[in-house]
């Protein structure tokens, strides 16, 4: 059994398709909740992201969702992969290493932090799932996921710093100087943690700056490059036509991703971006 947490932005419909189990995130605007990873779903917690007053509350799936899970594997005889979120931002790693260890089946439960969310833990888990589909054992698939997550990179511009503001990471004063200047933040995944490494003076800007990072990166062909949005496709389609004009992609190897809310109320409706694999 492989199992992940819902930052990975993986759909209910594709978790199916992949043989994986999902494990929420609540996500909670008061009493209503936008919890599950289907299309109807994302377009309610956009919706209200951009109206309501509240900003969501976010909480690590509960020690029961991982017990239930653990216990249907035990049942069924399987050992379990989890692949959690990175615990740099998140107390969902710690969650599951907990449940496991209440579980009595813990020998044959592996809890990785893949350092990663939004689009790359996605990609992870996708790799995890061909190794296993392959035969691997769950000691290799540990092992190979390791080193894999290492390989997988996101670079992105925030459209707003309101966002940031109203989820307490950036004083309001400086989402206030920021918008007038029509700064746009640059952020990206390094070492677990999500990081702003620029500030740029409009989109423009913004874009020269992340698409340094393509110019020497030596990408994987057997991987798409994706461009990962919150809720403005638009932007990310964009971004999309002058990255394949600018470095020669093959549009046929590229696909688009939805943010899901666990991160995307931190990075704001207006969010986009690109991710991509490195050779080993």
């Amino acid at each position: 059994m492989i199992v992940t947490d819902t930052a990975s932005d993986i759909l209910e419909s594709e978790a199916a398709e992949l043989g994986i189990r999902l494990a929420p995130l609540d996500i909670a605007f008061g009493d209503v909740h936008c919890s599950r990873n289907t299309p109807e779903m994302l377009d309610e917690f956009y919706r209200l992201l951009t109206t309501s007053e509240e900003f969501p509350k976010t909480s690590q799936p509960a020690p029961d969702t991982w017990l239930g899970l653990f216990r249907e594997a035990q049942d069924a005889g399987e050992d379990v992969l989890v692949l959690t979120m990175t615990s740099e931002i998140s107390g969902t790693y710690e969650s599951a290493c907990m449940a496991a260890r209440l579980s009595g089946y813990d020998d044959h439960i592996a809890v990785v932090d893949t350092r990663q969310a939004i689009i790359c833990q996605y990609i992870v888990v996708r790799y995890a799932a061909a190794m296993r589909d392959e035969g691997k054992s769950l000691d290799e698939i540990v092992e190979l996921v390791n080193e894999f997550t290492k390989r997988v990179h996101v670079h992105g511009i925030l459209g707003t710093l309101t966002y940031l503001r109203k989820g307490g990471r950036i004083p309001a004063s400086a989402a206030a100087i920021g918008n007038l200047l029509k700064i746009k933040p640059t952020i990206s995944i390094d070492s677990g943690e999500l990081v702003g490494p620029a500030k740029a003076k409009g989109t423009a800007a913004a874009k020269r700056i992340i698409w340094k990072d393509l110019e020497t990166a030596d990408l994987d062909p057997e991987w798409p490059v994706y461009f990962p949005y919150t809720s403005d496709r638009a932007a990310a389609e964009k971004l999309h036509a002058e990255t394949i004009d600018k470095f020669g992609f093959d549009a046929r190897n590229t696909r688009f991703r939805q943010v899901s809310g666990t991160i995307g109320a931190h990075l704001g409706p207006g969010a986009f971006g690109f991710a991509y694999v490195t050779k080993a």
